[in-house]
C-alpha cells in the first residue's frame, strides 16, 4: 500500500529480513497478492521488480483491519451531516468500508486519533492547522474546497443584554480550535466562561452568558426563540474561507492510511454529495 505504482518494491530479501520469514515465504505471499489481482508485478532483472498496478480497496481487505474509523463532529448541522455522508458514500463506491464516531471539539477527536481510536479525523482547515502545530507528526492528507466545514458564522445573543458588546459576558468552548480562535478575535476584550457548545443557547437564555459564536445552521431551541436573537458577524475574523474548510487529519507514522486517502479520496465526489444533502436534493446517510 506503500509503494507507488511505477516504482521498485522491497527484494525478496529486504521483505524476509522485514517480517523474519524464509524467502520461501515471501514468494508465496507476493503470489497470492498477484492471483488475487492486489498488485500487478513487473521483474527488470538485476533492476529489481516495479509495481505497475495495486488495488488499494483489495489490499485494505488482505490487511484484516476492519473499517477504516474516522471521528467526525457531531452531525449537527446540515453542513457536518452532508460531510459525513459524501465521506461514507464516497469511501463505499472505492470498496472501502468506513464508519464514524462522533464528538464535538476537535481537541477530543485529535485526542482519539493519538490514541488510535480511529484513524482519520475530520475537521476545520484552522483547526488543522493548529492541531499539526501542536502535533507535528500529524498530517493533512486531504482538504475540500472553501466554505465546506462552515456555510457562515453568527452570534448568538440574549435580546435583553446590553447593547455594549464589549461587556458581554461570552461562552467559549475550550475543546474546540474554532471557538477559541473565533471568540479571541471577534470578543478580544470580553470576561469569557468555559461551557460546552451544545449548552450555549441554554446558558445564554438563563443569564450565566451573554452571548457566543453559533454555527448559523444549527438550530437553536423552539423553547428559546422568545429569548435568543442572532447577529451577524461584523468584525473581522482570524479565519479565511480556505479556514472554513473541511479537512483529514492523520498520523504521519500510519502511511497506509495517508496511501489510502491520496489513492482513494475523491474531495470532489464528497463535496457534490455534502450539496446535494444541503440542498435536500438527498437524505442524509452516514
Amino acid at each position: 500500500m506503500k509503494c507507488k505504482v511505477g516504482t521498485k518494491i522491497p527484494t525478496t530479501p529486504n521483505l524476509a529480513s522485514m517480517f523474519s520469514v524464509g524467502f520461501g515465504t515471501v514468494d508465496k505471499a507476493m503470489n497470492v497478492l498477484k492471483e488475487t489481482g492486489a498488485i500487478k508485478l513487473q521483474s527488470k532483472g538485476q533492476l529489481g521488480t516495479l509495481l505497475l498496478e495495486k488495488d488499494m480497496s483489495a489490499l485494505w481487505a488482505i490487511m484484516e483491519q476492519g473499517s477504516l474509523v474516522g471521528s467526525s463532529p457531531l452531525p449537527n448541522t446540515i453542513e457536518f451531516e452532508g460531510l459525513a455522508s459524501g465521506l461514507i458514500e464516497m469511501f463505499i463506491e472505492q470498496g472501502i468500508t468506513c464508519s464514524l464516531t462522533f464528538k464535538n471539539g476537535a481537541t477530543i477527536r485529535v485526542k482519539q486519533l493519538l490514541s488510535g481510536q480511529c484513524d482519520f479525523v475530520i475537521m476545520s482547515h484552522l483547526s488543522a492547522v493548529q492541531a499539526c502545530a501542536e502535533h507535528p507528526h500529524l498530517r493533512i492528507v486531504s482538504m475540500l474546497d472553501n466554505n465546506s466545514y462552515y456555510i457562515d458564522l453568527i452570534i448568538l445573543r440574549r435580546k435583553d443584554v446590553i447593547s455594549d458588546m464589549t461587556e458581554w459576558r461570552i461562552g467559549l468552548d475550550p475543546t474546540s480550535y474554532d471557538h477559541i480562535a473565533l471568540s479571541d478575535e471577534i470578543f478580544s476584550c470580553n470576561e469569557k466562561t468555559n461551557v460546552h457548545y451544545g449548552n450555549i443557547p441554554y446558558l445564554i437564555a438563563d443569564g450565566v452568558i451573554d452571548a457566543a459564536v453559533w454555527h448559523s445552521t444549527q438550530l437553536v431551541p423552539a423553547a428559546l426563540i422568545d429569548v435568543l436573537a442572532v447577529q451577524q458577524v461584523e468584525t473581522p475574523r482570524a479565519e479565511s474561507e480556505k479556514n472554513m474548510a473541511a479537512a483529514f487529519v492523520v498520523d504521519g507514522a500510519k502511511e497506509e492510511i495517508i496511501a489510502l486517502f491520496e489513492d482513494l479520496c475523491d474531495a470532489g465526489r464528497i463535496r457534490n454529495i455534502q450539496q446535494e444533502v444541503i440542498t435536500r436534493k438527498r437524505s442524509p446517510a452516514y
